[in-house]
């Protein structure tokens, strides 16, 4: 099974240029069908799209593999990473009356089996995210001097996402400090956020085809 599990899975460097390349291609396909670029990086577009798509290739890849290995203890990463996916195409917000991360959903006149399944999911994430931080943060935290290619590309997501974050609705965060921002400069910072967003999913995705690969290469 260790065998096949190597023959099987391709190089990082493969699957990084695969990515990029389904990447480009949706991109430009896109700008043949259309003259305006706000569509591509609009909510639901092409780009916050791939950005899901990517997250869940990632959810999957490592679903099977620790299927496969019988590593059901690592269960927390492939449900953050679905997760992940999920939120992206807002699907936190879809079938309830509120989101389920909205404190007004559990507060509100919501149907109490909505409460209930938003519970359930809050808490498994939670439950996931704490898993996380107390199984592997530590680890995660000694291997850094290493160099390894695994643990600073995923400081690079990190970044990536934290600064696409603190840039999404720009105007609407600077307005309470009587900052006004010009409408070219918050549609730049709404590119910008799904850009790093789609790239940080991407790397996402070679944090796990790496991770696999190490994994099979310590088991021969």
């Amino acid at each position: 099974m260790t065998a096949l599990l190597r023959q099987i899975t391709p190089s990082t460097g493969a699957v990084f240029g695969l990515s990029c390349m389904i990447a480009l291609l949706v991109v430009l396909t896109s700008l043949v069908f259309t003259n305006d670029t706000y569509a591509l990086f609009r909510e639901g577009g092409p780009i916050e799209g791939m950005s899901a798509a990517f997250w869940f290739v990632a959810a999957l890849w490592l679903s099977v593999y620790l299927i496969r290995q019988r590593r059901g203890a690592l269960w927390h990463l492939a449900v953050l990473l679905w997760a992940a996916g999920m939120r992206e195409l807002d699907m936190d917000k879809a079938y309830t009356q509120d989101g389920i991360l909205q404190l007004r959903l559990y507060s509100g006149d919501a149907p109490v089996l909505q409460k209930l399944i938003g519970a359930a999911i809050v808490l498994l994430i939670l439950t996931a995210a704490i898993r996380l931080l107390i199984r592997d943060l530590p680890g995660f935290l000694r291997r850094i001097p290493a160099l390894r290619a695994n643990e600073w590309l995923v400081i690079l997501i990190i970044e990536l996402l934290f600064i696409s974050k603190s840039i999404d609705g720009l105007g609407r965060k600077l307005a309470p400090f009587g900052v006004e921002i010009s409408d070219w400069t918050s549609d730049f910072a709404g590119r910008a956020e799904e850009a790093m967003e789609l790239f940080a999913a991407i790397l996402v995705l070679q944090v796990v085809v790496l991770g696999v690969r190490r994994a099979a290469q310590r088991l021969t």
